[in-house]
């Protein structure tokens, strides 16, 4: 018998607060989200349905926390740093960290103090703090940080974490705080620190600070923090870079954390930026991809790396926050005369030739305990559901069925029944995977002629007949399966009056698996939607699951 599940509005309130109170943070620096939703980019969840709102998205799965950079004056980059996504300025940070406030998510803000990336290789001193003077610059980054801060304050965007700095291995304000060259830079270096922590407490004494460093070497790393510990304790969190391209393989990093964790046990850590390529690994990287074997450069390769990188993660107790890079970068639907940047990110959680969202967005929820959604089966029965480069895998009784590389909407290289001028002739494309007893739906993204019949979503002799509208749609049936059988999935053509038809992105999903039948409630006047573990969401959800709304269950499908 199913388990019956009673929500009161005190657990419904006990649940939100305990994730308010969070002790583990996942999301992403999304500093360029406005740019990409300015430029029109297309965004798609995993069955090819438009995401309309980005942040919200995120929310849905299960992120809770984001992450921004923030440059003095950005227009004093160069053109080419402004093209690969210098552009955060005060204003700028103001307005998104607002929304990610209002989204209930905690904030990361990111000072460069500089106008451009800072990173092992630059630290260059913004150009209007016209000084070499270190105690000067150490006045000047302390007013600029006080004034930010009071800004975003003001504009309801105060941040819970701050950097003060940004990948500051080898010191920040160069040329005056550059340690790599020796001298008396650590003073410097620690001048400029000090006065930057001292305005955040100041104006921010709730928010954590975070000392941001990066593993292109790991023994200048390990020597930065006991290094400082020399001048100073005052911060809260180890903020690391950690990209496999860069910074080679896990048991590289597992050291790391792990001396970390033994030298500095009051000290949280975090990984505040991480990213693995979908497509296009570099030729020049620092570590080759054969180091790698288990991740192609390929939706599941990215995925395996998101799963392996959380487990390793989870095996460390201090480690409490995981950042993707840039995962919102999008290039699809962009006019590519005006691009929103100069280059395509393949490392981003979204993919710029379709739009469609990665598998490894998915599994981010794992970092805090969440459990990753298993309704989703397609990859467990389903062989070659998107088609991606033929149509193997599938039966064609009827022989018109070829795989079309092409890109429309939802689809992307897809399966086609080819125009013939004529209507088309009855046949079908399925497969036969056996199935545990269960409930279950099956969908797919199909397109055929406007006002074409006879076109049919199949589960044995359950189907959904899909006319046509022109366009590329939806279409799911759900069906019952009393005991472990095989059965037959797919697309069938009876009588139709289509002339052509294209169809891609199955998707299985077991359906009987939530174990929630009903919820007797308490009288709730709360017109606010939740998820079952109590994250308050942005409006009502776009994504199909099961969510709270005064005080009862909703199934959006």
């Amino acid at each position: 018998m199913k388990k019956l599940i009673t929500l009161t509005l005190m657990t419904l309130l006990m649940a939100v607060q305990a994730n308010v109170h969070a002790q583990k943070y996942v999301g992403g620096d999304i500093s360029m989200l406005p740019e990409y939703e300015k430029a029109n980019a297309q965004y798609y969840d995993k069955s090819g349905k438009s995401i309309n709102n980005v942040l919200a998205f995120f929310v849905e799965q299960g992120w809770n926390a984001a992450r921004l950079r923030l440059f003095v004056d950005p227009s004093q980059a160069s053109e080419d740093h402004q093209r690969e996504g210098v552009r955060q300025d005060l204003e700028f940070v103001k307005a998104l960290g607002k929304r990610i406030k209002d989204a209930g998510m905690t904030f990361m803000l990111d000072f460069h103090y500089s106008d451009t990336w800072t990173d092992p290789g630059k630290h260059s001193t913004p150009a209007s703090w016209n000084s070499s003077d270190p105690d000067e610059l150490a006045t000047m980054l302390y007013n600029y940080t006080v004034d930010c801060l009071q800004q975003l304050k003001v504009a309801g965007a105060t941040p819970d974490f701050i950097q003060v700095g940004n990948e500051i291995t080898t010191g920040m304000l160069w040329p005056t705080g550059e340690i790599s060259k020796g001298g008396n830079t650590w003073d410097n270096l620690a001048k400029y620190l000090k006065k930057g922590i001292q305005a955040c407490r100041e104006e921010c004494p709730q928010a954590k600070i975070v000392i941001h460093t990066e593993m292109h070497n790991t023994t200048s790393l390990l020597n930065f923090y006991s290094t400082l510990k020399n001048y100073t304790n005052d911060y809260d969190v180890i903020g690391i870079s950690y990209y496999p391209h860069f910074h080679g393989t896990l048991s590289t990093l597992n050291t790391v954390l792990n001396n970390l964790e033994q030298n500095y046990p009051d000290k949280k850590i975090q990984i505040v930026e991480t990213a693995y390529y979908h497509k296009w690994y570099p030729d020049d990287a620092k570590y080759s991809i054969s180091n790698f074997p288990n991740w192609p450069a390929t939706d599941a390769g990215q995925q395996q790396f998101a799963k392996d990188f959380i487990a390793a993660l989870n095996k460390h107790s201090s480690v409490d926050g995981l950042y993707w890079w840039w995962p919102e970068a999008n290039e699809y639907g962009v006019n590519y005369t005006n691009a929103v940047t100069k280059d395509w990110c393949n490392y981003s959680l979204f993919d710029n030739e379709t739009g469609k969202v990665m598998s490894a967005l998915y599994e981010l929820k794992a970092f805090t305990g969440d459990a990753i959604d298993d309704s989703d089966v397609t990859s467990q029965y389903l062989v070659n559901p998107t088609f991606d480069s033929n149509i193997s895998g599938w039966t064609n009784t009827g022989g018109t069925a070829q795989w079309k590389l092409n890109t429309w909407g939802a689809l992307s290289n897809w399966c086609e029944f080819t125009w013939t001028g004529n209507a088309l002739a009855d046949q079908e494309v399925v497969q036969a995977p056996t199935l545990p007893a269960g409930t279950y739906r099956l969908s797919v993204n199909c397109a055929s002629d406007n006002g074409a019949t006879g076109i049919f979503l199949i589960a044995d002799d359950d189907k959904k007949e899909m006319t046509g509208t022109g366009n590329v749609e939806s279409f799911s049936v759900e069906f019952s399966v009393p005991s472990e059988r095989a059965v037959k999935l797919g697309v069938k053509l009876q009588s139709t009056t289509a002339t052509w038809i294209n169809f891609d992105n199955f998707i299985l999903e077991r359906t009987s698996s939530s174990g929630i039948t009903d919820i007797s409630r308490e009288t709730i006047n709360d017109s606010r939607y939740y998820s079952v573990d109590g994250r308050q969401l942005i409006g009502k959800p776009t994504q199909k699951g099961i969510y709270i709304n005064n005080g009862r269950k909703v199934i959006i499908r």
